[in-house]
């Protein structure tokens, strides 16, 4: 496991060299601020396997650092460990928010901290092995492989497939959430797969995701495409979401966003929106096992069809 750890206090660091390398065998390398770890991200050749930040760091804090190695495309998931000496709550959720995936507390313990490390560890391994098995949108396209329910990555920034998607509400910190759970879907998947080419799916499927996360943008949200035409989404907001107003937004954002080739034509393009459960407060698990057993029962002829379900909302573009 490489590992960049980034503190300015030189006792700490030599505790960490102390701890990780040597018998525990991590590949060390160390920082002292934010503008030092972003030099050694930009010359080194291989990407790091996990990131150990003091939050409290001169210029640049562990937080904005934090939020600047999430921008990167190779450390979007990386796992990353917050040090810090202080138990503040605003503090932790900022980190969090950052994209934080757990916090170790001064004075560090050697013996937690390698257990941090190897969970970490294993989350990378995960995600390692997600990323090999995981098909690129263009690879599906080129190759002409698109499945209709299958669940890939759309291109569009904000939206998941369905792996990322859950994987971003179990990195949650643990804990009760107010979250809306909704369904954005085209109901017409199965006649809009059947006349498109890969490419034009893909690119309608684009538009769609694209015109949700506009349609979401002073929101607090988590999606991904699931598949079958669904984007799936959770709202974290204390108040209950209309359904009827984001797909009133969504409609608004696709009016001149849709496909308009001749293979786009008649299909008659509906979009429909569907609160998941009326329940208001969710786990990161439990929110993604709700959205699972919505998937199997849509998935389901037996089950209710969509455009029967209770709370569904549909508006021709």
């Amino acid at each position: 496991m490489r590992i960049l750890a980034v503190d300015d206090d030189p006792t700490i660091l030599d505790m960490l060299r102390d701890c990780l390398t040597g018998a525990a065998g991590f590949d060390l390398e160390c920082a002292e601020d934010a503008e030092e770890a972003l030099d050694l991200l930009d010359t080194s050749t291989m990407p790091f396997d996990c990131f150990l930040l003091d939050i409290m760091l001169p210029g640049i804090d562990g937080v904005s650092l934090c939020a600047q190695l999430r921008k990167r495309k190779d450390h979007q998931m990386t796992p990353i460990i917050m040090i810090t000496a202080s138990r503040t709550h605003d503090l932790m959720q900022r980190a969090f928010h950052a994209g934080a995936t757990d916090f170790i507390f001064k004075p560090l313990n050697g013996i937690e901290l390698g257990a941090r490390i190897n969970t970490a560890g294993m989350l990378n391994d995960s995600l390692r092995r997600e990323q090999v098995a995981h098909h690129s949108l263009s690879e599906l396209t080129d190759l002409m492989k698109i499945k209709r329910d299958e669940s890939f990555d759309l291109g569009v920034a904000g939206v998941d497939d369905l792996n990322g998607f859950e994987n971003r509400l179990l990195r949650l910190p643990v804990g009760c959430y107010a979250m809306n759970l909704i369904a954005i879907k085209l109901p017409q998947i199965r006649n809009i797969f059947d006349t498109l080419t890969p490419a034009e799916f893909c690119g309608q499927m684009g538009r769609v995701a694209q015109a949700s996360v506009n349609a979401l943008r002073n929101h607090r949200v988590i999606m991904g495409y699931a598949g079958n035409g669904t984007i799936v989404a959770a709202i974290i907001a204390r108040t209950r979401i209309d359904p009827v107003a984001i797909q009133r937004q969504i409609e608004k954002e696709l009016t001149n966003a849709w496909l308009s080739s001749n293979a786009g034509q008649g299909i008659g393009a509906d979009v429909s929106v569907l609160a998941v459960s009326e329940q208001r407060l969710w786990s990161g698990l439990s929110a993604c096992n709700a959205i699972q057993d919505f998937l199997r029962k849509d998935s389901d002829p037996d089950e209710v069809a969509f455009d029967e379900v209770a709370n569904l909302f549909t508006v021709e573009i």
